[in-house]
């Protein structure tokens, strides 16, 4: 092992003495010299090889470059789909809270306009039948909720109180087939009980036959029965057929709630509700 490492040793200042004596020379001998002669001879034969070498390694360096940009641009594709995904989400969140509130104003300038007192209230669930139009309401008794007040949003009559318990209450909808409310046509005067028809359409009843009610009449409660109160907006005529045998005209009602959309609602608490005419439901 000595041997080695001195042999190693003798070898490697041999090399830096030569070199020390080849630099000595190179810079001291002009450019015809025996030095400058062979470098330019070496580069010479060196040069068409390197080129040669770098046109066989420029190939596989431009891939690697190219599968580097590659990694690079996924990476970055990915980055901008997580972005992409997180905007959706804040878009969509945003409409939701626009509606919300757009809603929340209709239903704040409803009871600031009106002399009800009105108690704000949020829908939690609805019937799971077709056969039935009811809704749940996230107050109750406990919040002064009784049977019969009625419900209302800023378009119209959504219905009346049917059901309380502590914490909620069993809304109908005047689109139920046994709610009934006495209403009254605006233009002519004249009044019916509006009934709620499957599918969601609304019939008037009771219009005698040589009514002038006419197509788009606005439809309001009439305050008879004690359980609506006058004047509130129901909805507009749209359909009128005349039975040549039956005693009244077929009025249908298109209501002005959107049942679908109903989302939050105000139930009138006021003036104390009472049930004069049972046999109306409202």
């Amino acid at each position: 092992m000595y041997l080695r490492w001195r042999r190693d040793r003798i070898i490697l200042a041999a090399l830096i003495m030569v070199s020390i004596a080849i630099l000595t020379l190179h810079f001291r001998e002009s450019e015809e010299g025996l030095v400058h002669r062979v470098q330019r001879i070496t580069v010479g034969l060196i040069a068409p090889l390197q080129a040669g070498v770098s046109r066989m390694v420029d190939p596989f360096r431009h891939g690697i470059h190219f599968l580097a940009e590659i990694r690079d641009l996924k990476r970055e594709n990915e980055r901008l789909k997580r972005e992409v995904a997180e905007l959706k989400r804040d878009l969509i969140s945003l409409k939701v809270v626009a509606k919300e509130n757009q809603r929340l104003r209709r239903l704040i300038g409803f009871k600031e306009k009106t002399t009800f007192e009105v108690l704000p209230a949020r829908i939690i669930g609805k019937s799971p039948t077709g056969w039935q139009a009811i809704i749940i309401l996230d107050k109750g008794s406990a919040d002064g909720v009784r049977k019969y007040m009625p419900v209302v949003v800023d378009e119209g009559l959504v219905g009346q109180v049917v059901g309380v318990s502590s914490h909620a209450a069993q809304i109908q909808l005047i689109t139920d087939s046994k709610s009934g409310v006495s209403c009254q046509i605006l233009s002519t005067g004249e009044r019916g009980i509006l009934q709620g028809e499957t599918g969601g359409e609304l019939k008037l009843n009771f219009i005698p036959k040589d009514s002038k009610v006419r197509k788009a009449d606005a439809v309001i409660t009439s305050g008879l029965g004690g359980v609506f109160p006058p004047g509130i907006f129901v909805g507009t005529v749209s359909e009128i057929k005349v039975n040549p045998y039956g005693l009244y005209k077929e009025v249908k009602v298109k209501s002005s709630v959107d049942f679908s959309k109903l989302e939050e609602v105000l139930i009138i608490t006021n003036p104390p509700p009472k049930t004069s005419f049972p046999a109306e439901g409202g």
